[in-house]
């Protein structure tokens, strides 16, 4: 459906393209029509002429010779008139087909009208001195002034100087050869909205032809015009570009217009590397004049989308300054980068100085932009120190996303741009670039982390949540080992994140559940005696510490249930390392005082009570600290009663399993 509506406007263009050329052939036609009356006036006029002097009086006159030799040149340029009428009345017909025979026909018919009117004006002024030279010469023999043969003689240089005037009046408005160039020019606009694309050969030969014809009749200059228009609004049509037009502030935040730069960064490499590489090789292709053909491109250029991309890339660089901002900025130097040496190739005439003078105000503020940032990274950072950290011991989301932008920065995509940028910019200041200069920042960066760690750590006063913190951050920098930061740092400071990694979590073990376990060694001191009342002492004394044992687990583990680790082999080794220390140990001292639990509950009618945990649920409990959120959610999902059995909360069976739990 929309291949036919397309089809019908092409149609009706064509109609109303033909029926304007028809109204111009008209008035071509009437003009032609009395050119030609007059023309045929003089026509019969001469040939009167020529009769009269053949007569057969005059071949006695002793005039006879001068007369016949002038007679030769009026005969010339009669014949050179007819050919021009033929070919005039071969031009009246407009042509209206795109055929390229039809086209290069009736530039050739062009050419030869051209050439014929040139002939035409040399043979009259040939014929005219000839009459002259015969009238002056027949006078000064005698030949009286009112002699009849030197009257018409008379009237025919009056004749043939209105015939030399018919080259003039056929390049004036109206005119033949006016009005074939003025056709010559529309079939060439033709072409040139038929094909937007690429040409065909046929096509790109009508063109050439008819810029040669009108190149010889000092035209071509009309061309140019038409020809930028076209190709102006071929380019414009191909590039639908809204995010263009948008006003860029401070006050706005690279994230908001990233999806634009993306589309920007194809549009720019595309623009150049296809769109306007196409339209200088078309510029020089169809004018084939060096000079013309980069005029002409220059004006393309200069009134199309270059420019306009090329200041939306500058109005990029005054958003809000930010490190994501960074790397946009990378990103769109990189592009320029890449289509460097195209776009210095064809923006070099005089018309894309306007387009080179924005692309080096785009180059400065992508690399001031980008310097400005970079430089700034440690002070930013230090900036975070006031702040708080994570209440549940995680990494603070300013250490992995500082990690994470660094390994950015020093990736194989983003280092070499980067390191450019660098260079240009100390190049500007006169100074020399080396590699260590981006090693030595990358080091500041990270040595401000490590203080703002320090600060937060000695800010918790939680000794087991601090050491929680240190050891996921340790950790955090442990895992960098095949990342580009880690490789830029090297093995012994991979090594030395590693052991106080290792460090905190053997210290958090012992800050924490090395506490927990004194209350057992407390309790388990003297354990015989005979006297009844000293035994009864001891088996509360017992039951004492399993209850402020579990209590003190219960208090421990709510408050810790929130705090994180989020790797998982660290996870599952510190849960390891809970395991080994408490559980053995608290099995131990079951063991130890099993006779005086299994009495105590044959006595007692709610035996059993007093063992919150047996040593298995007490490690399946353990097992589940510092769950990552999938664990949480995975164990939230399971049967809540299952659960409890796991766990083995809150023991109530008979005593017999006193002993099953140990």
């Amino acid at each position: 459906m929309a291949e036919e509506a397309k089809r019908l406007e092409r149609l009706k263009a064509m109609r109303s393209l033909l029926k304007s050329e028809m109204e111009k052939s008209e008035t071509f036609s009437l003009a032609l029509h009395k050119t030609g009356s007059k023309l045929e006036e003089i026509n019969h006029k001469l040939l009167s002429l020529e009769a009269d002097v053949k007569v057969e009086r005059w071949r006695s006159s002793p005039f006879s010779d001068h007369i016949r030799h002038t007679i030769a040149p009026i005969s010339a340029a009669l014949r050179v008139f007819a050919s021009v009428q033929d070919l005039e009345r071969s031009l009246t017909i407009m042509m209206s087909s795109s055929d390229g025979v039809v086209v290069l026909g009736y530039v050739s018919d062009v050419k030869r009208l051209g050439e014929a009117m040139k002939l035409l004006s040399s043979s009259c002024v040939l014929a005219l001195t000839w009459l002259e030279d015969t009238i002056e010469f027949l006078t000064e023999n005698g030949m009286p002034e009112d002699h009849p043969c030197g009257l018409r003689f008379k009237t025919s240089i009056e004749l043939l100087q209105e015939l030399q005037m018919a080259e003039a009046r056929a390049y004036l408005r109206g005119g033949s050869l006016y009005t074939a160039l003025e056709n010559l020019e529309t079939e060439f606009e033709r072409i040139l909205q038929e094909e937007e694309e690429a040409f065909s050969e046929a096509n790109m030969r009508m063109l050439k032809a008819i810029i040669k014809r009108l190149d010889a009749h000092k035209l071509l200059s009309n061309c140019v015009p038409v020809y930028v228009k076209i190709r102006i609004k071929v380019i414009k049509k191909r590039f639908q570009i809204d995010y263009l037009e948008k006003t860029i502030t401070e006050a706005d935040n690279v994230q908001d217009i990233g999806g634009d730069i993306d589309q920007w960064r194809l549009d720019m490499e595309m623009a150049v590397k296809e769109v306007y590489e196409f339209e200088s090789k078309l510029c020089y292709q169809v004018f084939e004049v060096n000079n013309l053909a980069l005029r002409c491109f220059g004006e393309i250029a200069a009134s199309s989308t270059i420019l306009p991309l090329v200041r939306f890339g500058s109005r990029i660089s005054k958003c809000k300054k930010d490190t994501p901002k960074l790397l946009k900025l990378l990103d769109c130097f990189s592009t320029m980068d890449k289509i460097r040496n195209e776009f210095n190739r064809l923006f070099t005439g005089e018309q894309c100085s306007e387009i080179r003078r924005a692309t080096r105000e785009l180059i400065s503020n992508l690399v001031n932009g980008v310097c400005e940032i970079f430089w700034e990274l440690p002070c930013q950072v230090e900036l975070q120190r006031p702040n708080c950290p994570p209440l549940d011991g995680g990494v603070p989301k300013l250490v992995s996303v500082v990690t994470d932008y660094c390994n950015k920065l020093l990736g194989s995509k983003n280092k070499p741009v980067l390191s450019k940028i660098l260079e240009i910019d100390l190049g500007w200041k006169n100074e020399t670039y080396q590699e260590e200069l981006l090693t030595g920042h990358m080091y500041n960066v990270l040595r401000e982390i490590a203080l703002n760690l320090d600060a937060w750590s000695s800010s918790n006063k939680e000794t087991a949540l601090s050491c929680i913190f240190m050891m996921n951050n340790h950790c955090h920098f442990s895992g960098l080992r095949e990342t580009p930061l880690g490789r830029l740092m090297g093995e012994s400071w991979l090594s030395s994140h590693e052991q106080y990694r290792d460090y905190y979590a053997a210290l958090y073990v012992k800050e924490t559940w090395g506490k927990l376990l004194s209350l057992l060694n407390n309790k388990a001191q003297a354990v015989s005696s005979s006297s009844s009342s000293r035994k009864r002492a001891h088996r509360e004394s017992i039951k004492r510490t399993l209850q402020s044992f579990a209590k003190g687990f219960d208090e421990m583990y709510r408050e810790q249930s929130d705090w994180v680790v989020a790797d998982e082999k660290l996870r599952w080794k510190i849960r390891q390392a809970m395991v080994r220390t408490v559980v053995p140990r608290y099995k131990s001292y079951l063991q130890s005082y099993i006779m005086v639990l299994v009495e105590e509950d044959h006595r007692s009618s709610d035996g059993g009570k007093h063992l919150n945990y047996t040593p298995k649920g007490l490690e399946v409990k353990l097992k589940t600290m510092f769950q990552s959120r999938e664990e949480t959610e995975k164990r939230d999902n399971k049967n809540s009663h299952f659960l409890d059995k796991v766990i083995g909360l809150g023991i109530t069976e008979k005593s017999h399993l006193t002993l099953e739990a140990i």
